[in-house]
């Protein structure tokens, strides 16, 4: 596990705010906490680099409404039409693994390595100092707490998120021997990677490919020194102000767990 100095922590402040431009490019983006309004039906995919075929899909938003699917050869999903409102978050499990996935806005949510070092970080970001929410408190906070669940998903907050990512993600990288700019070409195609339409084979599904060595162990599961690197870069990261309060409505989710290993 990598130690945050003083040093590292301010290099590290630095380096996302860096980031937040290419983070904040590309499709999808914050929804404010809000309600869509009417129903929607929310697709994305599950994969590693490969697709995650037959994996069931299962998210609960902040309204308390469901979103489940399963996902086909390819690891494409569609659910079917629900009134949510943001964000939501959840799991796409296969008999053998299990990514988490959060939808902050719009109708798009992935499934893959990426976006589960995303919840990590929303997960410490979550709760103040060095103490992290399951997903089971996250689901509880943003259906009782209306103030922290559109705190969560406003635009400025979820780009910190994603560029906190893109810069762990980074540093593996060029720890493993590659210059800044050969990992930043490796990234360059991240942008919104998890709220931006992709296939197997597609720039995003490269990167992917591209980053598994230093991200996943043999089976796909997230390298358990990299998810505690970003655990650790979500507890630098602000706390989403709390206080209002907003219907739940629906009928609560279950919790997930993210990738584990060595």
């Amino acid at each position: 596990m990598t130690n945050f100095t003083q040093s590292a922590r301010a290099k590290f402040l630095v380096s996302a705010v860096a980031l937040l431009g290419l983070a904040a490019c590309g499709g999808g983006g914050g929804g404010g906490g809000s309600g869509t309004g009417s129903e929607i039906s929310v697709s994305g995919t599950t994969a590693r680099g490969a697709a995650l075929a037959n994996a069931t899909v299962d998210m609960t938003c902040a309204n308390g409404a469901r979103v489940t699917s399963t996902s086909d050869a390819n690891g494409a999903f569609v659910s079917s039409r629900v009134a949510l409102t943001y964000p939501c978050i959840g799991t796409a499990k296969t008999s053998t693994l299990t990514y988490r996935g959060i939808l902050f806005g719009g109708n798009i949510s992935n499934f893959t390595p990426l976006t589960d070092l995303l919840v990590e970080t929303v997960l410490a970001a979550s709760a103040s100092g060095s103490a992290g929410l399951t997903l089971d408190q996250f689901i509880a906070k943003i259906r009782s707490d209306s103030t922290f669940a559109a705190n969560v998903s406003s635009s400025t907050t979820v780009a910190a998120y994603r560029a906190s990512v893109l810069k762990v993600v980074k540093d593996q990288l060029v720890g493993s021997g590659l210059t800044s700019a050969q990992a930043d070409a490796i990234i360059a195609a991240a942008g919104n990677f998890d709220s931006t339409s992709f296939a197997i084979g597609s720039p995003l599904d490269k990167v992917l490919d591209n980053t598994a060595s230093v991200l996943q162990n043999a089976d796909g599961s997230l390298k358990a020194a990299i998810l505690a690197i970003a655990k650790a870069a979500g507890d630098l990261l602000p706390t989403p102000g709390s206080g209002g309060t907003g219907g739940t409505g629906g009928t609560g989710g279950t919790g997930g767990t993210g990738g584990t290993g060595g």
